[in-house]
């Protein structure tokens, strides 16, 4: 609800400039469709302003013209009719600039990307681009929604570090992550973002308003895309708003805490949408006369040996003027974190510490945080956390951590994925030496050559983030004709680099030896395929954060299957030569399952770059089995996994309760080891069948496993 006080500064929306109504561009005309993007939206990484209105329409469809009038542009993808640029629209070949189209005259179809942005004003109309949501404008347009605003958080002035609480201080950037739906038909529709939002401050109870309301953005004309930062804050992009309200659109602003005595305080966030549909915010603050801000957050970008074997640390330093040094912790189970011994007087000019006398072949994790001289100090956010080990007399590996993204399903500033690695890697019970670096470092050095396996991560980056750079590539292209091994993990590789240039395409296809089959793996199960990765079975997705769109490959150049999903999908490609051998997953490894799955795929992993992985060296199952079944019970589909004991023609069974065979799957000659089969509840002709208890059996020529019941629910 909105205070009484605030109702008298809504502008009515009779002061935007009025035209004649007109119809939607997609038949019916006369009736709403969905909006899943809308005007001034934050494109990308903040890379630009949205500077139309999508409206989803199915690949091949007709686009009609809303204003009766001359053709003004065209271009590949888009065309101009009087005040209306109709863009994803492969225009009619038959009309050309000039040729004149009557209202609902077919401009042209839909591309693939399945959705008309239209564009209302700007280029060839003769008036500025603006917003076709508002009152008087497209019609008819019924919102009911209001917009909402989830997260609100105070940040310094101009340097985005968050306050660790809602205890402020000096200048204060106010961010809320706010977000509106026009309706409610698909969840692609309710992140669309919002058309004004402002911000005020009130005394505790909230009778005086001592500043504000303030409301510097409004998406009713077209912003300059060099003004994006102003008004979005880091983190924001294509489906994610994080506005910077204190700010003009224009220019810095903010909240001077300076202003007021210490004491508690209210904020509220305001926000609507085109239809006046308002939704209000009351956040307590505390101001504080002392300086309780943190520094900034140190980034760590090399820890491994240095050049005369002793542990060494590289980091980036936070800007900030008052930063007194820097505190580094250690651990060596990841649960408890003391100060490393020694290293107590980092100060702030420092960017780098050697490490005498660190013990050989001894694993620890390291992060690092930043302090200030404030008479209590105040302490950064913790850095990242790698893992390192030393063994000069075992091989070099390097985990490369190249996860950026905090705006998809892992959002905090700092991660320790890297140590999923370097555990996995000491589980496994191999020996070699382990170092850890940010990508950065890695493009800033150029060489990877002292290392003989680079391990390198890029988590859920995807196209925005970029999963592999065009520098990463090169150093990577190098590294591996000059001689290495090269596993990488990611769940958008294969989706990033399919849609870049012939040079990303040429790296995915002929370096890392595979093609982009699609998105969505859709199975939370993993399985080897023989010979290498026989025996390796996991689950995934659900921790450290979801998993949700893992990549599918097929081979290229060379490439061989090693992993499969459950639903017998490629899940990683594997190659290897007499000197050099990639393995790409298209999941992110920190979110397998369990420690004991991760140590098992991460030692078969070294095994196969190191070339002892051969048929004889891997262990066959002990029996003929059907080893799980999963989910079960079950609904759509199932997945049952088996063992062969030894090699042979192998034959899927399964029985109903009475004991009838309603399918039969020639499984043909298969070498020991585990394997899947998905069944989805038809019989051998396809049939679907009846709820009810089943019975799965494997048989190799004249032996037969026990049988293993599974439950399917409809």
């Amino acid at each position: 609800m909105i205070p009484k006080h605030f109702l008298i500064l809504i502008m009515p929306f009779s002061l935007f400039a009025q035209i004649n109504n007109f119809s939607w561009p997609m038949a019916p005309m006369n009736t709403q469709h969905r909006i899943s993007a809308t005007f001034d939206e934050c494109r990308e990484d903040r890379d630009h302003f949205h500077n139309g209105t999508d409206m989803p329409l199915a690949h091949g469809e007709n686009v009609l013209n809303i204003q009766a009038g001359l053709v003004l542009e065209i271009g590949s993808d888009w065309i101009r009719v009087e005040d209306f640029a109709y863009v994803h629209v492969i225009p009619l070949a038959t009309l050309h600039v000039g040729n004149s189209v009557a209202q609902g005259g077919v401009v042209g179809q839909t591309d693939s990307y399945a959705h008309v942005h239209l564009n209302y004003g700007g280029g060839a109309s003769g008036h500025p681009a603006g917003n076709p949501l508002l009152p008087g404008k497209i019609t008819p347009f019924v919102d009911s929604y209001h917009p909402r605003s989830p997260i609100i958080q105070f940040v310094s002035d101009g340097s985005f570090v968050a306050f660790p609480s809602n205890n402020l201080s000096g200048r204060v950037d106010i961010i809320a992550q706010a977000a509106d739906t026009t309706d409610l038909l698909s969840s692609i529709d309710m992140n669309n973002g919002i058309y004004t939002i402002g911000w005020a401050l009130y005394t505790a109870d909230t009778t005086e308003v001592l500043q504000g309301p303030f409301f510097e953005f409004e998406a009713n004309v077209q912003y300059s895309n060099a003004n994006i930062n102003w008004v979005y804050a880091p983190g924001s992009s294509t489906s994610i708003y994080k506005y910077i309200i204190t700010n003009h659109f224009n220019y810095n602003g903010f909240l001077d805490c300076d202003l007021y005595p210490p004491g508690p305080y209210i904020v509220s966030v305001m926000s609507s949408d085109t239809q006046d549909n308002w939704d209000t915010t009351f956040v307590p603050i505390q101001i504080s006369d002392i300086d309780i801000l943190p520094p900034g957050q140190p980034v760590i970008t090399y820890l491994g040996p240095d050049d005369n074997g002793d542990l060494h640390l590289e980091w980036t330093a936070p800007n900030d003027p008052d930063l007194a040094g820097y505190i580094l912790e250690f651990s060596s189970t990841s649960g408890s974190w003391t100060p490393y011994p020694g290293t107590d007087l980092i100060t702030a000019d420092m960017t780098s510490v050697t490490v005498t006398g660190f013990p050989v072949n001894a694993y620890r994790q390291f992060r690092l945080v930043a302090i200030d001289d404030a008479p209590i100090p105040n302490r950064s956010q913790q850095s990242d956390t790698y893992g390192v080990r030393l063994n000069s007399t075992a091989g070099n590996v390097l985990i490369v951590d190249g996860f950026d993204r905090t705006n998809g399903s892992w959002t905090s500033k700092s991660h320790n994925f890297a140590t999923y690695y370097a555990e996995a890697i000491v589980n496994s019970g191999s020996p070699v030496s382990i170092s850890t670096a940010s990508n950065e470092w890695v493009t800033q050095s150029q060489n990877l050559s002292t290392y003989d396996v680079v391990i390198w991560f890029v988590g859920d980056d995807s196209r925005t983030e970029e999963t592999f750079s065009t520098a990463e590539q090169n150093i990577i292209s190098n590294y591996l004709t000059a001689g290495g091994y090269f596993f990488a993990s990611g769940a958008e590789i294969g989706y990033d680099l399919s849609a870049g240039s012939a040079a990303d395409r040429a790296f995915l296809n002929q370096t890392l030896h595979l093609d982009y089959a699609g998105d969505d793996g859709n199975s939370p199960a993993v399985n080897g395929l023989a010979p290498y990765f026989s025996g390796i079975n996991f689950s995934y997705g659900t921790t450290p954060y979801e998993e949700d769109w893992p990549d599918y490959f097929t081979p290229n150049s060379g490439g061989e299957i090693a992993l499969q999903y459950g639903n017998s999908r490629n899940a990683a490609i594997s190659y290897r030569n007499e000197s050099s051998g990639t393995i790409v997953m298209g999941l992110a490894f920190e979110t397998i399952d369990t420690e004991l799955a991760r140590s098992n795929l991460m030692g078969r992993v070294l095994q196969y770059f190191n070339g002892t992985v051969n048929i004889d060296d891997i262990q066959n199952p002990a029996t003929l089995s059907i080893s799980r079944i999963y989910p079960n019970p079950f609904n759509g589909s199932t997945r049952i996994d088996y063992q062969l004991d030894e090699s042979g023609t192998a034959t899927l069974y399964v029985f109903d309760i009475l004991g009838h065979q309603v399918i039969t799957v020639a499984l043909g000659n298969q070498n020991a080891g585990t394997y899947s089969w998905n069944w989805n509840g038809s019989d051998q002709f396809g049939s679907a069948l009846p709820s009810g208890a089943y019975f799965a059996r494997i048989g190799q020529e004249l032996r037969q496993s026990s049988t293993q019941k599974m439950l399917l629910l409809k």
